[in-house]
């Protein structure tokens, strides 16, 4: 059985930040991917990093961002993430990332929703992928060991702390059990609940590990989402002369204190549809929308600069998750920490200013990997008894899927119910009647058996879907209960029947 200091789970800008961390403090680590190696980078974000590189302090970010939380947040944590903003930035700029930068060489920062003044610096339209892309770099020459077509399916705990993993091999179709002194989740969050496909992992993984999720009725919504086809629009394009329009041909305008959700509101109150108009952009700034151009073109068939873009609001990413400190540490299970979407640090609160999610994926995965590696040198691998009930648990469920009937619900039905509910309950707008509803629906969900189509156990992604779908229907059940148990609106949490 394979042991290592450190587990990161997720290889996303979060998980690929704690591994380095976690190495550098001396720690044997590896990361798991659900994907193939990569595949965590899909879904980076498109709003820049949030910085107060040319303000006296960071005290005016950290107020921005406790206003938009509305009165959710950890100060203390707020405080640590805004004050490590600059480092985390000169830092990736060291690595190889290249900034935008204004006629005096300093990086060029913009505007955003939830800022009092502009401190969002970007790449233009792919500032998640090129650190994504550094930090893969980054592990490549530290040598740290990344495993693609691996789905964690279950934290094996004994005696109140974390002991190790029970994975699935997807490709050959096996369990493996691995050792661990310490876990990181750094999964995405709960979007896919929303907005189709599979994920959320961190977060069912610690649901069904005993821990009580938090703050999951928040969520992060972005209004530039391209209509029909779930396309995130970067937010820096509307400083560059691109606007957003009604189709009556009014301008939307956003307000700058107001966080997602109160853009995304804006959107829907105009009652009518909306599109962003980038037509005509500063002088020199197309070159930085490049990749969007590109996105645009394969899907409306038409360039950008020809055409407006049907826009709709849409969940980016949940804002709640798993409870921890700045550190990343989870208090309910020792040994276990959590970073990036799927970490509930108080950072956000109810509601997102823009560039701040990057911000909690650099500053949360570097504090969680450097805690999970101090913890690591002063504990010791528990014996392997609590590893083999777990796996032989396991392996029964993989062979009692493998050999179901066809008295149930395919995987795709499965995921359409789950979207759903979601959406019909969980949306900018929330009931008492709707959300009541919806808990009674997924529990129905959660009771309903999936029939699967192909039974072999060697690269069965049906399987692997069916594990991730039992999960996030877990997952939202703890989302549609927090919201439900939220009178009283906050946030991203709007309640119309209050």
């Amino acid at each position: 059985m394979e042991a290592w200091d450190v587990v990161v789970v997720g290889g996303t800008v979060a998980g690929l930040r704690a591994a380095i961390a976690a190495h550098d403090g001396g720690a044997s680590t590896i990361i798991l991917e659900e994907g193939a190696i990569g595949s965590g980078g899909s879904s980076t974000s498109v709003e820049g990093y949030a910085s107060s590189l040319n303000e006296v302090n960071y005290d005016s970010h950290a107020n921005d961002t406790i206003v938009v939380g509305a009165g959710e947040c950890d100060e203390a944590t707020v405080r640590h993430r805004t004050a490590a903003a600059f480092d985390h930035l000169v830092e990736m700029e060291r690595w190889g990332l290249v900034l935008r930068r204004a006629e005096n060489g300093n990086p060029h920062l913009t505007t955003g929703l939830g800022h009092s003044t502009a401190r969002i610096a970007t790449t233009g339209d792919t500032t998640g992928r090129e650190i994504h892309s550094i930090l893969e770099e980054q592990c490549m020459k530290r040598s740290i060991l990344r495993r693609g077509d691996t789905q964690a399916l279950k934290l094996v705990t004994e005696g109140g702390m974390v002991s190790g993993l029970i994975t699935l091999d997807v490709q050959h179709g096996e369990m493996v059990a691995i050792k661990t002194k310490a876990v990181i989740l750094a999964t995405d969050g709960l979007e896919s609940a929303w907005n189709g496909g599979s994920g959320g992992t961190g977060l069912w993984l610690a649901a069904n590990a005993g821990i009580s999720l938090s703050n999951m009725e928040f969520v992060s919504w972005n209004p530039l989402c391209m209509e029909m086809y779930g396309l995130e629009l970067p937010f820096a394009i509307l400083n560059d002369g691109a606007s957003v329009r009604s189709a009556s041909g009014s301008n939307i305008e956003f307000a700058s204190e107001g966080g997602l959700t109160q853009a995304s509101q804006t959107i829907l109150a105009a009652g009518e549809r909306c599109v962003l108009d980038a037509r005509v952009l500063s002088r020199g700034a197309p070159v930085w929308y490049a990749d969007t151009s590109e996105r645009v073109s394969s899907r409306l068939g038409s360039v950008m600069d020809e055409s407006v873009i049907p826009i709709v609001p849409q969940v980016s990413t949940t804002l709640g998750g798993i409870p921890c400190d700045m550190t990343g540490a989870v208090s309910e299970l020792a040994g276990l920490f959590a970073a990036g979407d799927n970490a509930c640090s108080g950072f956000h609160g109810a509601d997102i200013a823009v560039g701040n999610r990057m911000l909690e994926s650099l500053d949360g995965g570097s504090s969680a990997g450097a805690a999970a590696a101090e913890f690591a040198s002063n504990a010791d691998y528990s014996n392997t008894d609590a590893m083999d009930i777990s796996l032989s648990e396991s392996a029964s469920k993989f062979a009692n899927l493998l050999a179901g009937d066809d008295s149930g619900i395919t995987r795709g039905q499965m995921a359409n119910q789950l979207n759903t509910i979601m959406s019909e309950a969980m949306g900018i707008t929330r009931t008492s009647t709707n959300l009541s509803s919806a808990v009674e629906r997924l529990a129905q969900l959660a009771s309903t058996p999936i029939t699967l189509s192909d039974e072999s156990s060697l690269m069965n992604t049906e399987l692997v879907e069916v594990f991730r779908l039992e999960g996030m229907v877990t997952a939202a059940t703890s989302a549609v209960t927090a919201a439900a148990s939220r009178d009283e609106s906050c946030g991203s949490h709007q309640r119309t029947d209050e």
